[in-house]
């Protein structure tokens, strides 16, 4: 039983039940960095499947509409599954229920969501972006995540991520270093 993922799983249940959407995406955000640093796939996507409802939650027209107490059931009831799935060792049995969160989440993004680019396709992208940022080479957080190389070119292209550097140190700090050596 991996019980570190299964600890962040009902986390993430945890704050969906509770409608704790800054819960959620600071969970989300802090689990694709433990993803990436320990190149985890499955946490990976438990940390979108977690973006993608709090994305989700955050929509009003989403939250509002007759449909989403189903899909929010659904979703619960999912990862209510994945946990005995994890509980019990079943790899198999976590995955089709992951990839059936996620098919859940595609079908209720494409039915009311406003952008032609779905949901949980933006959130690769992000993630994966995070992940390269980071220091994992764009083909390792495409992997992570599964998104698009040149989608996530494009999104780092378009932000600040890979621009965050360190101060220099200036000349006096440089040649102090320099003397403490000599």
């Amino acid at each position: 039983m991996d019980t570190k993922l299964l600890k962040h799983i009902k986390e993430v249940r945890d704050a969906f039940v509770k409608s704790d959407v800054v819960g959620m995406r600071i969970l989300s955000n802090s689990l694709i960095e433990e993803a990436a640093i320990e190149n985890d796939k499955r946490l990976a996507e438990i940390a979108l499947i977690g973006y993608s409802l709090h994305k989700l939650s955050t929509k009003e027209h989403i939250v509002s509409h007759s449909r989403w107490v189903k899909v929010k059931r659904k979703v619960i009831s999912s990862l209510e599954k994945a946990i005995g799935f994890i509980e019990s060792g079943n790899k198999a049995g976590f995955e089709k229920t992951v990839r059936g969160i996620d098919e859940e989440l595609r079908s209720i993004d494409f039915e009311l969501g406003y952008f032609v680019q779905g949901l949980l396709e933006k959130a690769r992208v992000k993630y994966a972006a995070n992940a390269y940022s980071l220091g994992l080479s764009l083909s390792q957080a495409t992997e992570l995540t599964g998104a698009d190389k040149k989608s996530v070119l494009e999104y780092v292209g378009a932000t600040k991520i890979v621009d965050k550097e360190k101060a220099p140190k200036g000349i006096g700090a440089r040649l102090k270093k320099l003397r403490k050596v000599l």
